[in-house]
């Protein structure tokens, strides 16, 4: 249950989502943060050059490294959906980046996660790895993303968003095309 109230009346950027979920419910206390807010989650979601697998998975590792389930919920059918494999989001719940469910370009994102989240910061390997495999435009997406996932975590775990288990309605976000490799745009 929240742990404040919600508004009696959702800021009106609220009325362009598909679904008024809580998230952003819960931030029309703040009317002036809501629009911006949304419309930085539909460009990471739209217009990011990631291969929706990807910004998937990096979603569930962001809320695995910061305990949100409201993002667990919301984001795991929309992940299966996109490509994400049961034992990708089982590796990352256990928050491991390394192993035989992820290739070289998915466990520099998904430690690039873990070191955001904890550390607030990439070590000079991890930012190497994700050169090695994305453009310089990713990169910054990739970073773009966790931070973006990250701040809702922080609303949500904060004030106790009650969780949406809407994310089917969002599995449209899924059909871009595919591919990581540097420069290929998707």
């Amino acid at each position: 249950m929240a742990r404040i109230p919600y508004p009696e009346r959702p800021a009106d950027a609220v009325a362009r989502l598909p679904v008024p979920l809580n998230a952003f419910r819960m931030l029309s206390h703040a009317p002036p943060l809501t629009g911006p807010a949304i419309d930085l989650g539909l460009a990471v979601l739209g217009a990011s050059t990631l291969p929706v697998r990807l910004r998937e998975l990096v979603v569930m590792a962001v809320a695995a490294g910061t305990e949100c389930a409201y993002e667990a919920v919301q984001h795991r059918p929309i992940a299966l959906a996109a490509g994400v494999t049961p034992e990708q989001l089982t590796a990352v719940a256990q928050r491991r980046a390394t192993g035989p469910e992820f290739d070289a370009a998915e466990s520099a994102a998904v430690t690039a996660v873990h070191e955001l989240v904890s550390r607030h910061t990439l070590a000079e390997d991890t930012l190497g790895a994700l050169r090695a495999a994305f453009t310089d435009r990713q990169v910054v997406e990739l970073i773009t993303t966790i931070g973006y996932y990250g701040m809702l975590a922080g609303l949500m775990n904060g004030l106790g968003v009650d969780v949406d288990p809407s994310g089917e309605r969002f599995l449209g976000l899924t059909d871009r095309g595919e591919g990581s490799e540097r420069g290929e745009e998707v």
